[in-house]
């Protein structure tokens, strides 16, 4: 077994305080010391600034590499963006509004602070008393909200759907021109080509 180290005595009236006074004192005096001879010496004061600053440059980034270290994570993922209006125009089916608490349980949103903001990017009034049968509250007034718009029309057939002239067996197909009057400049004549 190994004994255990013996408590180092302090003469009387010293303390831990004093010491630190003391080492305190001792860098003070060091600094003052430095400062002098750079007032005499000003490319050493030029150094001596160089050098403070890269090692206070060294030590910044240390603690900000060990500050990203000890920091947590952010592993949540993003949040898809949401389309507020189709969610609104979801829940107002039936011509009743929709309070803005529904509207933020149906879009799956944190607070209904972001459900005001989507909501005034799309430019949809939000109203301070909406009735709807689940409640009254804030929310989108049934006028408020947009129509959903029509589907689009299927598109039409391929091919062309125009009549050829070649095809075309009718008789009175003659081809006009449209032309100026001579003996009168704001009058136009249809003729017959020729």
């Amino acid at each position: 077994m190994t004994a255990a180290p013996e408590p180092v005595e302090r003469p009387a009236g010293e303390s831990e305080g004093s010491s630190r006074v003391a080492g305190g004192c001792v860098v003070a005096l060091g600094i003052s010391g430095l400062l002098a001879y750079a007032w005499v010496n000003p490319d050493f004061g030029t150094f001596v600034a160089g050098a403070a600053s890269a090692v206070a440059v060294g030590k910044t980034r240390q603690w900000v590499a060990k500050r990203r270290q000890d920091a947590p994570e952010d592993t949540a993922p993003e949040a898809e963006p949401v389309d507020i209006v189709a969610v609104l125009q979801a829940l107002g089916e039936g011509g009743n509004g929709v309070l803005l608490t529904a509207l933020r349980e149906a879009a799956d949103l944190p607070d209904t602070k972001t459900v005001r903001t989507l909501l005034a990017d799309a430019d949809i009034r939000v109203r301070a008393g909406v009735r709807t049968p689940a409640g009254n509250g804030p929310g989108v007034h049934a006028d408020d909200i947009p129509t959903p718009s029509p589907p689009t029309s299927s598109p039409s057939p391929t091919g062309c759907l125009c009549s050829s002239e070649a095809a075309n067996a009718n008789t009175n197909n003659a081809r006009t021109d449209i032309v100026q009057d001579p003996d009168n400049p704001h009058h136009w004549l249809v003729k017959e080509h020729v």
